[in-house]
């Protein structure tokens, strides 16, 4: 087809039309070329998922940047703080980011001196030092799972010649919170342990952390210990809480079956110091020493008659006086006196030193000992298994004896180590389990399945696509094919003889003789009858007029033209 045939043939038919058709066909075209650009792009236009969240404006800026600076087109969401990227190129840059250290929410590490300025002095050295120490305890806070980020502050210790002006060093950490979850203590203690170790001179109770609505995460350790357990304590009693499970499950699960024991300990710890003095005495009496001393004397008098002719006698007033005189003694001489028995003199002394039994005893119990335990036992039902007709075995469940309880009740027990003058309590109880129905395993889906889940996958992409080749279709098939046949059919009319002597640029109508003579000739051309020449030229002028309208109509209007002249 001839580029030039085919605009001048535009130009023709563009001069038939009236402006109104012009204006409704060159919208058409215009509808039609827009939407199927529009379908086009629609789905040449990438997917946009998740890289950065919860930035702030530095780390937005810096993520930014590196996106631009990589020609990698992105979308900005939650007002600035989050950024989207094409799926295919998330996990690249994922990995690009990371190896670079971004995204680093601005703070600056130890690699402030990786570039040697000349001329630093000692302060500006200090100062650089502990904003690459914030830096750094930053970034290591903000990779926690429960923290979003964080801003570390330090003050630095000062030392001084006088006790008295020294300040010790000081810290305080500010927390921004994944989904306004509050922290556990033990993630709270161990913040402040990384902040405290990693500045030399700062105590873990030196360390102030404050979540970004301005609570404070840490208290005093005064204050815990007036309040009660403190936080490693109340670790303590879980962990004593969960071992003395486990210990009573591993036991009764091999008898009773698995799953089909619930074991709860609960375990009271002191929160309190408790200190006693305890003064006893040993009733029973133990001689400690003995000490036994005696003296003994001997006197002998030969009569009793003579007063004082001995030196012997019994000391005193009576022997000092005369001898009784007998009313006898006139008739004749006085009898001789009784003859007096020997008579012994002694002292003896005994002294005895007795020690009496004494117990003292002193006894502190720290904050935190074992109080009370508190075991609480549920049993399912007892299995029993029964033979039944062709060899099979019947498995049936009845409740538990008292007898069977009771062992359980020791073996528990014995375990947890209960003691009952402490005040330990231990509960065994048979209470049936509700029937768990029987996991079943999954059936593989199957080819129709498999296809409804990649439908449900891919349904959206499916339907640009089809849209997109039904609106290509109707504009191919309706609108430009019947165009471009339409203007080819001009195109390909046969065009008018050339008067003789014209130029190569014009052409005029035929005139009447020309177009006589021509059908004359073709006639002539043909063999066929004499009798048929009017038929077939009746048939030649009606095709012609049929076919081409436009050109019967210029030769008529021809005809009439050379008439009036």
């Amino acid at each position: 087809m001839n580029i030039d045939h085919l605009i001048t043939h535009l130009k023709k038919l563009a001069s038939t039309l009236s402006t109104g058709q012009v204006a409704g066909l060159v919208a058409v075209f215009i509808a039609v070329v827009g939407v199927v650009v529009g379908s086009a792009y629609w789905i040449n236009t990438p997917q946009y998922t998740l890289l950065v969240a919860d930035m702030d404006a530095e780390t937005a800026n810096s993520v930014v940047s590196r996106l631009r600076a990589d020609n990698v087109p992105y979308e900005l969401g939650d007002g600035g703080r989050s950024v989207s990227v094409p799926v295919e190129r998330v996990d690249e840059l994922r990995l690009a980011f990371t190896s670079n250290g971004l995204p680093s929410a601005g703070r600056i590490g130890f690699e402030i001196f990786d570039r040697t300025a000349f001329g630093t002095t000692e302060f500006l050295e200090q100062v650089n030092y502990r904003r690459a120490l914030e830096g750094e305890l930053a970034r290591t806070i903000s990779t926690m799972s429960d923290v979003a980020s964080a801003r570390v502050h330090i003050a630095m210790a000062k030392d001084s010649l006088f006790v008295d002006r020294s300040e010790p060093a000081k810290a305080s950490v500010a927390l921004r919170l994944k989904g306004n979850r509050p922290l556990s203590p033990s993630t709270v203690r161990g913040i402040a342990g990384l902040v405290s170790s990693s500045v030399e001179g700062l105590r873990p109770d030196s360390v102030m952390i404050v979540d970004d609505q301005g609570r404070p995460l840490t208290r005093p350790e005064d204050d815990e210990t007036s309040a009660g357990l403190n936080a490693s304590q109340l670790e303590r009693q879980q962990q004593i809480e969960r071992d003395l499970s486990t210990k009573v499950l591993a036991m009764l699960e091999p008898v009773v079956g698995a799953g089909r024991v619930r074991v709860n300990v609960a375990a009271h710890l002191r929160a309190d110091i408790v200190e006693e003095t305890e003064e006893r005495f040993d009733p029973n009496t133990v001689v400690r020493s003995r000490q036994t001393s005696s003296e003994t004397g001997a006197t002998t008098m030969a009569t009793a008659g003579l007063s004082g002719a001995g030196n012997g006698g019994i000391a005193g007033a009576r022997a000092n006086q005369p001898p009784a005189l007998s009313t006898s003694a006139a008739n004749g001489p006085a009898p001789a006196p009784a003859p007096v028995p020997m008579q012994g003199a002694g002292r003896t002394t005994e002294l005895t030193n007795y020690e009496v039994g004494k117990i003292v005893r002193h006894t502190v119990s720290p904050q935190g000992q074992l109080a009370r335990l508190s075991v609480a036992v549920v049993l399912d039902d007892e299995r029993v298994s029964t033979p039944g007709e062709a060899g099979a075995v019947q498995v049936s469940t009845r409740p538990w004896e008292p007898e069977g309880i009771q062992r359980v009740q020791s073996i528990v027990a014995a375990a947890v180590g209960l003691d009952s003058e402490r005040g330990d309590l231990l509960t065994v109880e048979n209470i049936a389990f509700e029937a768990v129905p029987a996991a079943t395993e999954p059936v593989a889906p199957g080819i129709g399945t498999q296809a409804m889940d990649l439908v449900k996958d891919h349904w959206l992409s499916g339907v640009r696509l089809v849209a997109v080749v039904l609106v290509a279709a109707f504009a191919f098939f309706g609108v430009l094919r019947p165009l471009v046949n339409r203007v080819g059919g001009l195109a390909n009319a046969p065009a008018l003889p050339a008067a003789a002597g014209a130029g190569a640029g014009t052409a005029r109508l035929p005139t009447v003789s020309e177009m006589e003579g021509q059908i004359d000739a073709e006639l002539d051309a043909m063999v066929s009858p004499e009798g048929r020449r009017l038929p077939v030229l009746t048939q030649r002028v009606a095709k012609l007029a049929t076919d081409e309208p436009e050109q019967v109509a210029r030769i008529v209007r021809g005809w009439i033209s050379e008439d009036g002249r």
